[in-house]
């Protein structure tokens, strides 16, 4: 009888969430029976993922690091994740908002430092940060669309056509309007969006002579989802060489919180909405 490790993080999954990811793993038929357990290899990245811990410091009581990251680097290369993200958004979507188009979309961009090290590194001086930036998409739920991991320095009119060519595939055929901060007032975007998207892209402008923290209007959902990828401590700074990990572990952070809304386990908060102020 095969051993199965009892959960003992409160980042496992439970019994009830397992499911939701489990068909999406892919098995090989080729070569040797495979006997590492795939749900202790996810809930081995999802360790890392809320810890924030080095690979080298994985508790024992999971594979071997090296068997962990096997798979991590297969999934986040082969579409694995997507494939997983994109069930559990359309899930999430179908069980609060059935029968719902999505109609409206925002974008924005968060600067985090990085540790030493690593490809496509910049200083984002607005912010006096020396890092990267990330760069989501999110429907009108605060749910991902689409996520492109740059240099804190790349200005965010400049990386959004690749940002919005991400969404290609994405069910976002029936949305009309991409709703924007002012660092996405720029002409270039405008022509590219008329030439290239169907939806029209609309700047939320800061209140004239408003100074310090404004709440906005609409922009809050997709400040909000910043707020739920903060609460995984591997964000909190970003520590991946390759930006192909950066985006992966964003990915995953929303995976790891849709199971939670879905199935959730007794010890989690049931999952609200706030009201906005």
């Amino acid at each position: 009888m095969r051993y199965v490790r009892p959960a003992t993080y409160p980042s496992d999954l439970t019994d009830a969430q397992w499911p939701l990811i489990e068909p999406h793993i892919p098995v090989y038929p080729e070569g040797r029976p495979r006997k590492t357990d795939m749900r202790d290899v996810v809930n081995a990245i999802l360790y890392l993922l809320r810890s924030g811990c080095q690979w080298r410091l994985l508790p024992k009581d999971f594979p071997p690091k090296s068997t962990v990251w096997k798979y991590f680097d297969q999934w986040r290369q082969n579409g694995t994740l997507d494939t997983i993200h994109d069930q559990l958004r359309r899930q999430v979507r179908a069980s609060e908002k059935p029968y719902h188009p999505r109609t409206t979309a925002s974008v924005d961009s968060q600067s985090v430092d990085t540790t030493s090290g690593g490809e496509q590194r910049g200083r984002d001086n607005a912010k006096n940060v020396d890092g990267r930036k990330r760069h989501i998409v999110t429907d009108s739920m605060g749910l991902l669309l689409a996520v492109l991991v740059t240099a804190a320095n790349v200005d965010d009119a400049a990386a959004a056509p690749e940002l919005f060519g991400r969404l290609e595939g994405q069910p976002v055929s029936q949305v009309r309007k991409m709703y924007a901060d002012q660092k996405h007032h720029n002409w270039s975007l405008y022509q590219w969006t008329e030439e290239n998207v169907d939806w029209k892209l609309d700047i939320v402008r800061r209140p004239e002579g408003a100074k310090g923290f404004v709440l906005l209007p609409i922009r809050w959902t997709v400040e909000r989802t910043f707020a739920w990828l903060g609460r995984c401590r591997r964000l909190s700074l970003d520590r991946e060489k390759s930006v192909r990990s950066s985006e992966a572990y964003v990915k995953l952070a929303m995976i790891h919180l849709m199971a939670r809304r879905l199935r959730p386990s007794y010890a989690d908060p049931a999952f609200q909405y706030h009201n906005a102020a």
